[in-house]
């Protein structure tokens, strides 16, 4: 199990952009969005420039789609609290306050009250694929399936979820994005986890409050 609470922090967050540009996704752009989780479509502008220049590595008939970028820190507390939830009714006998518990949850969703996630900093996008008449592929597991399926190397997936997977990462990787690998539909730049992925010392984009 891979879980963000279990890597040191990096030494320091430095932010690069002053003043910080932020665009919105825009299917003239070539890449859909769907409003399942959320209707805020605000992105760091410089994510965004990554994204639709990894879209040019996809195969023909294939689309980013992004189900959530940018998260305003009172929707990662609500996150928080509803992965929290799930998480007792899977282990019952759990202790809620103990560290292991904690870093079972953080494993499917960033702790609000500690660290928090790259969705507050503009810079982790929740993405997929999808054709040109808007069906999405076979991932071999829903965005925000905070089960086993969530795992990019989940060894159940089918060979045809498993090329798709492997698809989307190859685009997001040739731009310099990061999977987080506990959430196949996770991929971020230049946040706290892009450093940690990475070894970078620094992460370039800190959290936002907008």
């Amino acid at each position: 199990m891979f879980s963000d609470a279990n890597l040191p922090e990096p030494k320091i967050i430095h932010e690069v952009e002053n003043p910080i540009r932020m665009t919105e996704i825009n299917f003239a752009d070539g890449i859909f969005f769907n409003s399942e989780y959320t209707d805020i479509k605000a992105i760091r502008t410089y994510i965004y420039d990554l994204i639709k220049q990894a879209s040019k590595q996809l195969p023909d008939n294939y689309n980013f789609v992004i189900y959530e970028a940018y998260r305003p820190m009172a929707a990662q507390v609500k996150l928080w609290n509803k992965v929290v939830s799930q998480q007792k009714i899977r282990y019952p006998d759990m202790d809620i306050n103990s560290e292991e518990f904690i870093s079972l949850c953080d494993r499917y969703a960033a702790n609000p009250y500690r660290q928090g996630s790259g969705h507050q900093s503009g810079a982790a996008v929740d993405i997929s694929l999808i054709s040109n008449d808007g069906k999405e592929y076979d991932m071999g597991g829903h965005i925000r399936g905070f089960d086993d399926t969530a795992e990019f190397d989940c060894p159940s997936l089918s060979i045809k979820a498993k090329n798709n997977r492997l698809i989307l990462r190859k685009a997001l990787h040739s731009v310099g994005m990061v999977n987080y690998p506990s959430e196949w539909w996770h991929y971020s730049f230049g946040d706290r986890l892009w450093a940690k992925l990475t070894g970078s010392p620094i992460a370039i984009f800190g959290k936002l409050d907008i």
